[in-house]
C-alpha cells in the first residue's frame, strides 16, 4: 500500500476498545457516538493547512494491527490519540506499537484522563511524547507549529512533555471564550455517520440519530465528576451556530434525531429559548433530547422545548436519599426532583433518571430507598451505575478513607464495581444493581410505554436487543 507523502500530516485516533470493556453486561444497549472532540480538533488543524485524517478504531471495529495499518498508511508526522480513563491503557498499547513501526512519529495524547492526571500518566506511559491538557483546539495548532518550526515546547501553554528524561508541565491555556470562532466539526472525516454510529436504545426516538455538544463547562460541584477539561466556567455556541449544526447534520447526513450531550443544556436559558423558537418557526423535521438539572426547568420552558421537537430530558438524580445527595454536593433536593419529573411528564416530554449506588454513606437500606424512589417517580427510563471515583474528581484521592477502592485505571468504569463503601460488599451491590433494572423495567406501565414509543422498525430491533440482554444477564445470570 502506497503511503501518503504529506509531511504535515496529523492523524487523530480513537483507540481500539470493546463494548465489553466499556459497558460490561449492558454492552447490548451500548452506544457508539461520534468522537466529537476529535472532530473539533481535526476541523481546526485542517483549517490551518495541516493534512488531517481521523481513524476511529471503535466505529470501524479495528484491532491494534488493523489500526496501525490504517494510521501508518497516511505517513503521519503527528498522531493525536484521545483517551478517557477506561481507554488510557488501550491508547498506550497502540502508541507503543506505532513507535515500534516508526520512532520518529510524535505521539500526542489528549482527552479527560491526561488532563486529570498529566504527570502520573506520562510517568506510567513513556510511549506518549506530549500530553494536551484541557481544551485542545488552540493548543494543538500552537504545538504543531512549534514542532515544525523547531521551537521550544516550554513556550506552548497547556501541555505536559518530556525533556532530558524529565516530565515538564507548562502554564495552563486560557479557555476559549468565543466558541463560535471554531469551525464546524469535521464529521466528513469520520466513517459514514448514519451507518457506523448509534445511540443507546433508551435515547433513540428515530434513526438515524447522532449527538452534539453545544456548550462547555458545568456549574455543578459534584464530588464524583471530573470537570478539569472544561471546568466550571460555562460557555456556549450561539443559537445561530447550533441551528447551523442541526441543519448540517440533517441535510448533509440525513440525521433525524439529535442528542444534545451538554452537561446541562438548560444553563443558558435565553439561548435555549432562541433555539426553540427558531426550530418551531423552521422547516426542520427533527427530534432531539438533552440533559438538564431538575432545578433549571419550569413548565413554560418545557412546553416550548416540546413544541421545538424535544422528546426526552435526562436528569441526574443520583439517589433517593437526601443525605447522600448532599454528600455528592449535587445542590438539589428530592422535592425538586419530584416537581421536575411531574412538569416534564405533563409537558409531553419523556424523562430519564440517572442514579448511582455506592456513596460513602451507602447502606443496603439506602440502596433500597433509591430503587423505591426511582419507581415512585413517573420516570419513563432509568439508568443505574456504580459510583466511580474518576481521576480529577474530588473523590478520587479521598475514596480510600470511606471504603475499598481499586485504583486500577482499566477498571474505572461506572458499570463495574471499583469502590465498595465500608459496611457493604461488592456482591451485594451487584445483586441490587440487577434487581433495580428488573424491578424498574419489567413493570406493565413501562413495557406499555415502550410499545407506544416504538414506531420505527430499527428502534424496535435495538430495544429488543437490550431487553434480551437484560433477561440473559440479569435474570438468568449468563
Amino acid at each position: 500500500m502506497t503511503k501518503y507523502k504529506e509531511k504535515k500530516c496529523i492523524v487523530f485516533v480513537n483507540p481500539p476498545i470493546s463494548s465489553q470493556e466499556r459497558y460490561g453486561k449492558l454492552r447490548a444497549g451500548a452506544n457508539n457516538l461520534p468522537p466529537l472532540g476529535l472532530c473539533h480538533l481535526a476541523a481546526v488543524t485542517r483549517e490551518n493547512a495541516f493534512y488531517t485524517k481521523i481513524v476511529d478504531c471503535v466505529a470501524l471495529k479495528l484491532d491494534y494491527e488493523d489500526a496501525i495499518s490504517n494510521i501508518i498508511y497516511y505517513n503521519p508526522k503527528f498522531i493525536g490519540i484521545t483517551a478517557a480513563t477506561i481507554s488510557i491503557f488501550n491508547a498506550a498499547i497502540l502508541a507503543e506499537k506505532i513507535k515500534g513501526k516508526d520512532k520518529s512519529i510524535v505521539i500526542i495524547i489528549g482527552g479527560p484522563h491526561i488532563t486529570a492526571v498529566p504527570e502520573e500518566t506520562m510517568l506510567k506511559f513513556p510511549q506518549f511524547d506530549v500530553g494536551v491538557i484541557g481544551e485542545g483546539e488552540v493548543t494543538i495548532i500552537d504545538l504543531l507549529k512549534t514542532y515544525n518550526d523547531g521551537g521550544k515546547l516550554e513556550k506552548v501553554k497547556g501541555i505536559v512533555y518530556r525533556e532530558d528524561g524529565e516530565i515538564k508541565k507548562t502554564n495552563p491555556r486560557e479557555v476559549i471564550r468565543n466558541l463560535d470562532s471554531l469551525p464546524m466539526p469535521a464529521w466528513d472525516l469520520l466513517p459514514n455517520l448514519p451507518r457506523y454510529y448509534r445511540s443507546s436504545a433508551q435515547n433513540i426516538k428515530t434513526i438515524p440519530s447522532s449527538s452534539i455538544v453545544t456548550s462547555r463547562g458545568c456549574p455543578g460541584k459534584c464530588i464524583f465528576c471530573d470537570r478539569k477539561v472544561f471546568g466550571n466556567y460555562c460557555r456556549a455556541f450561539s443559537a445561530d451556530y447550533v441551528i447551523k449544526i442541526f441543519r448540517k447534520l440533517h441535510h448533509e447526513y440525513g440525521i433525524r434525531d439529535i442528542q444534545i450531550k451538554d452537561d446541562t443544556f438548560t444553563t443558558f436559558k435565553n439561548r435555549l429559548m432562541d433555539i426553540c423558537k427558531t426550530l418551531i418557526q423552521g422547516d426542520l423535521n427533527i427530534s432531539w433530547s438533552c440533559l438538564a438539572r431538575v432545578d433549571h426547568v419550569n413548565p413554560e420552558m418545557l412546553e416550548l422545548m416540546r413544541k421545538a421537537g424535544c422528546w426526552q430530558i435526562q436528569y441526574g438524580i443520583e439517589s433517593g436519599v437526601q443525605q447522600i445527595i448532599d454528600v455528592y454536593k449535587k445542590g438539589i433536593n428530592l422535592q425538586q426532583v419530584q416537581q421536575a419529573i411531574k412538569w416534564t411528564k405533563k409537558s409531553g416530554i419523556t424523562s430519564l433518571g440517572f442514579f448511582m449506588i455506592g456513596s460513602p454513606l451507602e447502606t443496603e437500606q439506602t440502596i433500597r430507598e433509591t430503587i423505591d424512589f426511582a419507581k415512585r417517580l413517573d420516570l419513563d427510563d432509568f439508568r443505574l451505575s456504580f459510583l466511580t471515583p474518576f481521576p480529577g474528581s474530588e473523590l478520587y484521592d479521598a475514596a480510600s478513607k470511606y471504603g475499598t477502592f481499586e485504583k486500577d485505571w482499566r477498571r474505572l468504569c461506572e458499570y463495574k464495581v471499583n469502590f465498595v463503601p465500608n459496611g457493604l460488599k461488592k456482591e451485594l451491590m451487584e445483586k441490587y444493581y440487577r434487581k433495580a433494572y428488573i424491578q424498574f423495567y419489567y413493570r406493565p406501565k413501562i413495557v406499555l410505554s415502550y410499545l407506544r414509543r416504538m414506531r420505527n422498525l430499527d428502534v424496535i430491533i435495538e430495544n429488543l436487543k437490550v431487553a434480551y440482554s437484560v433477561l440473559k444477564n440479569f435474570i438468568f445470570g449468563r
